[in-house]
């Protein structure tokens, strides 16, 4: 397009999946006050093109590691604060905790928490208002809302998800606001923060449904299931997503033409001092981004704090447990057994035992184990439940289980199962046998 047909440039910045990093990792990779530095410039960037910007996240900014956990993820709200986020959809993540930190954690970013399809249990009325924010460019109106996926009862780790809450249709519920913002409010663009997963699940439709089924959307800003969306285009609407924990800041920068309609788009994904290993030594993938000092000084009360308690050593290993994502999702681990040993050391006479894969958040590497390095792998305050099942409820309950086993490759779940003191054979997709052993002994 000639420059005269381009009315209004606008920098769609964002991120999704922070599940507590605010602080870079031991190699120096991602952390806010990184992020911040990356922010600033892009934002001067675009301003210096008499441009517009705005900066939004695809939700599930509690739980997974301990420096954040255990301050109900204050710094990262906070810190959100300070980096000048606008909005943000509501993950399953956010559900950790109570109803009563979820507001305390609103109250401390700032900006609105999205969501359109979670309802009072058995009301019309939704929970989390405003439903929808506007903003306004020159003469371009902007709706955004958000939503998050239907599962969210099933996995998260407090109650009141299931106790206080309804989490209804995403289709529904979008073409409802869809058509409020495009009727009454008069808005020329249509933007979604979700929390839903590219391609959803058996229970819960994901972006690509969404932007199929619902007309008028302009743009999705994806979140939940953790990977890279590189502006995927269906039924006309744009969908990003930027994997997770802050490695990346999406850049998606929108022309709009003397219509108000999007006329075109660029799209990048910028890493934040991501790594990789060249020749055993671990360099910058692109050049190094300095961290933002005043947001360093910042989070340092909270790291020493943590600091503290995460250093004491509760064991050690002869070898390291691989808790890598993929890895853990899709076929059975060491780390899967390491866990089950776990349970059934905590809850005697048990015959098999079954975690998610999903709940595995981090590898165990060889040599002493501290409090941190646990809490990393498995940082969620779930309950274990022990059941008594006849012999055919355990064969029809594990004909369900199997069903998670047998991998998706477009959508890895956290619902594959890790097995303790058994295995499963499944045929043709379907569970064949259920064999119950002894636990295989790992010479920890």
């Amino acid at each position: 397009l000639k420059r005269k047909d381009i009315k209004l440039k606008l920098r769609v910045l964002h991120t999704n999946d922070h599940h507590g990093h605010y602080l870079p990792d031991t190699n120096g990779q991602f952390g806010m006050a990184a992020r911040k530095t990356l922010l600033d410039s892009l934002r001067s960037e675009i301003i210096s093109e008499n441009g517009h910007h705005i900066l939004l996240s695809g939700g599930d900014i509690n739980t997974g590691t301990m420096e954040s956990d255990i301050f109900d993820a204050e710094p990262d709200f906070k810190g959100m604060k300070l980096l000048g986020y606008d909005a943000m959809a509501i993950g399953n993540h956010e559900f950790d905790n109570s109803y009563k930190t979820l507001l305390k954690q609103q109250e401390w970013a700032g900006f609105p928490f999205l969501s359109a399809n979670i309802f009072w249990k058995g009301t019309s009325k939704r929970v989390f208002n405003p439903v929808y924010i506007i903003k306004k460019y020159d003469d371009v109106k902007v709706g955004i809302f958000g939503l998050t996926t239907k599962d969210t009862p099933f996995k998260a780790s407090h109650d009141d998800a299931k106790r206080k809450f309804d989490f209804r249709s995403i289709i529904e519920s979008a073409r409802s606001v869809v058509k409020e913002l495009r009727e009454k409010e008069k808005v020329d663009l249509v933007f979604v923060v979700t929390h839903i997963g590219h391609y959803g699940s058996s229970t819960s439709n994901g972006d690509i449904d969404l932007a199929t089924k619902v007309d008028g959307i302009d743009v999705i800003i994806g979140g939940h299931s953790q990977e890279i969306i590189n502006a995927e285009k269906h039924n006309g609407t744009i969908i990003v997503q930027a994997e997770d924990w802050g490695k990346y800041v999406g850049v998606l920068d929108l022309k709009i033409g003397m219509d108000n309609k999007k006329s075109s788009f660029d799209y990048k994904l910028i890493p934040v001092n991501l790594k990789e290993k060249v020749g055993g030594e671990r360099v910058y993938i692109e050049k190094e981004i300095a961290q933002n000092l005043d947001l360093k000084k910042f989070f340092s009360p909270y790291k020493s704090e943590a600091d503290e308690v995460g250093k004491k050593v509760v064991g050690k290993l002869s070898r390291t447990l691989d808790g890598s994502r993929l890895k853990v999702r899709t076929e059975q681990m060491p780390i899967g057994q390491f866990i089950a040993e776990a349970l059934n050391h905590e809850v005697k006479d048990i015959d098999i035992i079954v975690l998610n894969g999903g709940s595995i958040r981090s590898s165990l590497e060889k040599g002493p184990v501290s409090r941190k390095k646990i809490h990393n792998v498995h940082p969620y305050g779930n309950t274990i439940s022990s059941i008594k099942f006849t012999a055919q409820e355990l064969f029809d309950y594990f004909s369900v289980i199997a069903k998670k086993a047998v991998v998706d490759s477009r959508n890895i779940i956290g619902g594959y199962p890790q097995i303790g003191k058994g295995k499963l054979t499944i045929v043709g997709g379907k569970l064949s046998l259920i064999h119950i052993s002894e636990p295989t002994r790992l010479g920890m």
